[in-house]
């Protein structure tokens, strides 16, 4: 019965939507929660590889021909973005992205085959934190402050979603391969502190207060990732 189900939903909602939808694309963005799988351990992490390299296998990547613009378009460009760049200082969005990167090597290499435009970016559509630098110990830490969602929890403290908090969010290691290791020693001493290159702590955070339509979004390279995908259209 699951069988005859999966088989179903494949039928009646998979493939009609890649062909009444994705088959009119000719840019593609494909969101990538890098941090969550960070949090998870080195079991998610290698299993985000697994999918990040099977999704352009299910998509016409490639150059246009003027045939096949008019026909069946190709998608030319691939943006992967790593979400919630706002969740880490500044310091370390250029290892988020390296990490990406590593992540979605085999993807980039297999639509750089068809001629597809491909870059990585790390970015938050809506920036929920702003950076600070924090006194500890006689040292200054670059830190995020955010109000954290409601259960979130770090070092002993469950937030209630109301009040602010400033963070040391964790050092990314600047060889991302340290993480893919089959040892998983990047993972290990995940609460040593800040000079720790594996003090993974990514909390989810509220929306800043008073955001909406009177007020612009605050964003993190939004703009970047429009101007990769549309850039050339709006010339």
């Amino acid at each position: 019965m699951m069988e005859r189900r999966f088989q179903s939903y494949k039928s009646a909602v998979v493939r009609p939507f890649f062909r009444d939808h994705f088959a009119r694309l000719d840019r593609q963005i494909v969101l990538v929660d890098a941090l969550s799988a960070l949090n998870a351990g080195p079991a998610a992490l290698a299993d985000l590889e697994r999918a990040l390299d099977s999704i352009l296998v299910a998509f016409r990547v490639g150059r246009n021909s003027l045939m096949s613009a008019l026909l069946r378009p190709r998608i030319e460009k691939v943006l992967f973005a790593a979400t919630k760049a706002d969740h880490l200082h500044r310091a370390s969005h250029d290892r988020l992205e390296a990490i990406l990167r590593r992540l979605v090597d085999r993807a980039l290499a297999r639509a750089r085959e068809g001629g597809a435009r491909i870059d990585v970016a790390a970015l938050a559509a809506i920036r929920a934190t702003r950076e600070a630098d924090v006194s500890k110990g006689g040292r200054s830490i670059a830190a995020i402050i955010g109000t954290p969602e409601a259960g979130q929890e770090a070092g002993g403290q469950v937030f209630d979603g109301s009040g602010e908090v400033a963070l040391f969010p964790g050092a990314l290691p600047a060889d991302p391969d340290a993480l893919f290791a089959a040892t998983g020693a990047a993972f290990r001493g995940l609460a040593s502190g800040p000079n720790s290159e594996a003090d993974f702590r990514f909390l989810r955070f509220r929306p800043p207060a008073g955001i909406g339509a009177t007020s612009p979004l605050p964003h993190i390279r939004l703009d970047r990732a429009l101007q990769f995908l549309l850039g050339d259209r709006l010339k």
